[in-house]
């Protein structure tokens, strides 16, 4: 039994003894992890002389606050050329918040004379008490085909289907002798696509671009006027005599909002007598690209006349779709003969479409019988007064 006890006070007080450790270790550890890193993805790629390599080099704070880190290059191979680059200018530190990531360029220039074999460029970064180094490893050989590249400042453009689309593409001839590329799009029937110069911007079908370098063309892509609201996909292909590149450009359509308000014939008139309704037939058509969703018919009449639509409001008319509507129109009772206007209008929250009516009062068919007759008395009675009283 007492042994038993002696064991469980020796167990509880080992317990305590690693939980207190625990506590003190905690903060020790963490300000061991308190550090900066320096990283490419390919640190080791094939090259040939005369090319100059583009690397992404990123810098990893770790400390939790934010540093101003200073870049090193330490080591280059002689008559060897390279810088850093940030923002696309050149630089020689950058700013990382704590617990984040800043991304520069490492740009390294080989010479033409350069011989085959394995070359190294180290980068260091450092702040303060903290310091880490890169060392990136360059296998120059006489016998390689880089690929050429191919790159979209936008893979991506919105706008309403009246717009222009540009885009630049930047095409990178990294052999080692001059290129010509023919320029191709494949785009559906009634989309126009025009690849111009950055220099002059005129309109090309091919580049030449000399070796090791770059250069850039500006794409302009004109929608249909009748297209839909969508997505459309163009797709570009840039080939020389050794390789065909190609790239995706996507044209978000966002739509026009557009309708007219007429009728099936044209005409914008009719005629009705006072006090009596008269049915005007209304057609209203998407002009526009895009859905017209909730109709709504108002009109403008004189006093004292009305106007109603059946029906009072169009669900959606799709593009280049029309609906019908019918329009009753009724002069006041008072009305005198004569040309009157009614206007009629079809709304949505994005467009809104009018129309103008002349609308023709006539006189009623029933008074103008009551107004011969009543000249029939007239005459009547003056025939009869100058019979009867005309003798004497």
């Amino acid at each position: 039994m007492f042994k038993q006890k002696t064991f469980k006070r020796k167990f509880t007080l080992a317990l305590f003894f690693i939980i207190c450790s625990l506590f003190i270790i905690s903060p020790a550890s963490k300000s061991f992890a308190a550090t900066i890193e320096i990283f490419t993805k390919y640190p080791s790629i094939a090259v040939k002389a005369g090319e100059q390599i583009n690397t992404d080099v990123t810098i990893e704070n770790k400390t939790g606050s934010g540093m101003t880190v200073k870049l090193d290059i330490v080591s280059l191979p002689e008559n060897w050329e390279a810088y850093i680059e940030g923002g696309g200018r050149i630089i020689d530190r950058v700013y990382v918040s704590g617990e984040d990531k800043g991304d520069i360029d490492l740009k390294v220039k080989i010479p033409y004379e350069t011989a085959e074999g394995k070359y190294q460029v180290v980068l260091n970064a450092s702040s303060g008490s903290y310091s880490r180094s890169l060392t990136l490893y360059y296998d120059v050989k006489a016998e390689i085909e880089n690929q050429d590249t191919l790159k979209a400042n936008y893979n991506e453009l919105a706008g309403t289907s009246d717009a222009t689309f540009t885009f630049e593409l930047e095409i990178k001839n990294n052999k080692q002798r001059e290129e010509n590329y023919s320029l191709n799009a494949n785009a559906e029937r009634g989309w126009q696509v025009k690849f111009k110069s950055k220099t002059d911007y005129k309109q090309i079908s091919s580049i030449t671009i000399d070796s090791n370098s770059a250069s850039k063309v500006e794409v302009e892509i004109i929608p249909p006027a009748s297209v839909n609201a969508g997505e459309y996909t163009i797709p570009i292909t840039v080939s020389s005599g050794s390789e065909t590149l190609s790239t995706d450009l996507k044209v978000n359509i966002t739509g026009t909002y557009d309708m007219k308000l007429t009728t099936p014939n044209g005409r914008l008139n009719a005629e009705t007598n006072a006090g009596k309704e008269q049915e005007i037939e209304l057609t209203i058509e998407n002009t526009g690209s895009s859905a017209l969703n909730n109709i709504e018919l108002t009109s403008w009449q004189p006093d004292e006349w009305k106007v109603r639509f059946e029906p009072e409001q169009v669900d959606t008319i799709l593009p280049g779709e029309t609906a019908s509507v019918k329009a009753f129109i009724t002069p006041s009772s008072k009305a005198l003969a004569g040309d009157y206007v009614v206007e009629i209008t079809a709304k949505t929250p994005e467009v809104t479409s009018s129309a103008q009516f002349r609308v023709m009062v006539k006189t009623s068919t029933l008074w103008g019988i009551v107004g011969v007759l009543i000249i029939i008395l007239l005459v009547s009675g003056l025939y009869y007064i100058f019979r009867i009283y005309g003798r004497r």
